[in-house]
């Protein structure tokens, strides 16, 4: 028997904790016939999943991922898992069709794991939890990274710093930043920090800025602004470089954009 306790619930996303009540045994039925996409956190304990004729381990540091229409066996041998599950639902299935269902630790995956439950855990908004598990499923998906893994510790040393720099860039977006006081504000060496932001978020922080300015401009927009205040007020230096770097984002000019809203 398992017992399924939501967590979060949004037009996009729900996520359960999964775990066998202990006053009541267990028994792993012959085969399961998945009916989501979902990718699946293990808290404590572990497992075996059995899929297209392969049997795979499940530990605290790896991802399970699920398929719609997919068929698993499992193996429990005392049933004290606890499983965060975070369910999707309008993820393209077809993307996951040769996925394996295990997928093991890197550290931009570990990182995105932890902050995600601590986003669930300080109960944070729905817009940062749906962001954080889209940038899970993307890295699901993602091959390579370091063949390093940082140390619990040392993640969390990395990730505090890195969650420090994207708080400065989300809100002081406007700010003409440059790699050597953004390094020196989280206290690393401006070649490290640079390596060490685009292993975790997927991106260097040059174009996380980018991307974040031309979000808020995309709001601006939307809000009546025009292009030329937008394009000063988010950042950008250059009419020209933002009307380039909109169309490359959004596919349409920003003047388009904004007879569209």
């Amino acid at each position: 028997m398992v017992r399924v306790q939501p967590v979060f619930d949004s037009t996009l996303v729900s996520i359960e904790r999964i775990d066998h009540p202990a006053d009541v045994p267990h028994v792993d039925p012959p085969e399961e016939t998945s009916a989501t996409c979902s990718i699946n956190l293990l808290e404590r304990g572990g497992f075996a999943v059995h899929h297209r004729r392969q049997r795979w381990t499940v530990g605290t540091d790896d991802l399970f991922v699920t398929v719609p229409g997919h068929v698993y066996r499992y193996d429990h041998d005392d049933a004290t898992d606890v499983v965060v599950a975070v369910c999707f639902k309008n993820a393209d299935a077809a993307r996951f069709a040769s996925q394996p269902p295990v997928v093991r630790a890197t550290n931009r995956r570990s990182y995105l794991r932890r902050r995600l439950m601590a986003h669930l855990r300080g109960g944070g908004d729905a817009l940062a939890i749906d962001s954080i598990a889209g940038e899970l499923l993307v890295g699901a998906l993602e091959s390579g990274g370091s063949d390093r893994l940082c140390s619990p510790s040392q993640l969390g040393w990395y990730a505090n710093r890195i969650d420090l720099a994207r708080q400065i860039l989300d809100h002081d977006y406007a700010t003409s930043h440059t790699l050597s006081r953004l390094s020196r504000t989280v206290g690393m060496s401006p070649y490290h920090f640079t390596r060490i932001f685009r292993e975790l978020t997927g991106t260097p922080p040059h174009r996380y800025l980018r991307r974040r300015r031309l979000a808020i401009a995309a709001e601006r927009l939307r809000g009546g602004e025009s292009v030329t205040e937008t394009c000063f007020a988010v950042g950008f230096q250059s009419l020209s470089h933002f009307i380039h770097s909109f169309r490359r984002a959004f596919g349409v000019s920003p003047s388009r954009y904004e007879a569209d809203r």
